[in-house]
């Protein structure tokens, strides 16, 4: 029985998937990591500006730029809000347009705090993605990074 392999030299076999060589761990679980309260877009910061890798840079920009969306969202609705409920107490108008002109301001601030909900699922999407090698950007969030 002959073999084109000498006793000496290993039969050349593949590797088992490089997973992390296209993807790290870190760049997968930035998203579970950004979504943390208070420290969680900073440490989103943090790993875009130390990293090295491209999956795991793309994935901390993606999830940086859905934090920065929603807290700009929330800030801006809230401002916006106290803003005009402070005019109101300083101007005189009439209770119809003062409520015209709040209850828009009103959706504005569900919809903010919607936003901060939605983080709750739209996370775990952002994480099966990138475990499945994909940086996936997340819906409605502009890219500000």
């Amino acid at each position: 029985m002959s073999t084109n392999s000498s006793p000496t030299e290993s039969p050349t076999t593949e590797p088992g998937p490089s997973i992390l060589a296209e993807r790290t761990l870190l760049g997968i679980f930035v998203h579970f990591i950004a979504i943390l309260p208070f420290i969680g877009p900073i440490a989103a910061v943090v790993i875009y500006l130390v990293s090295s890798h491209e999956f795991t840079r793309a994935n901390a920009r993606n999830a940086l730029d859905w934090h920065l969306f929603v807290i700009g969202s929330v800030l801006a609705a809230f401002a916006l809000l106290i803003g005009l409920d402070t005019l109101f107490e300083y101007v005189t108008v009439p209770d119809l347009l003062e409520s015209a002109v709040l209850l828009p301001v009103f959706v504005l601030v569900l919809a903010a705090m919607s936003l901060g909900l939605l983080s709750a699922v739209i996370w775990i999407v952002a994480m099966a993605k990138a475990i499945f090698g994909e940086a996936w950007r997340y819906p409605f969030a502009p890219e500000l990074v």
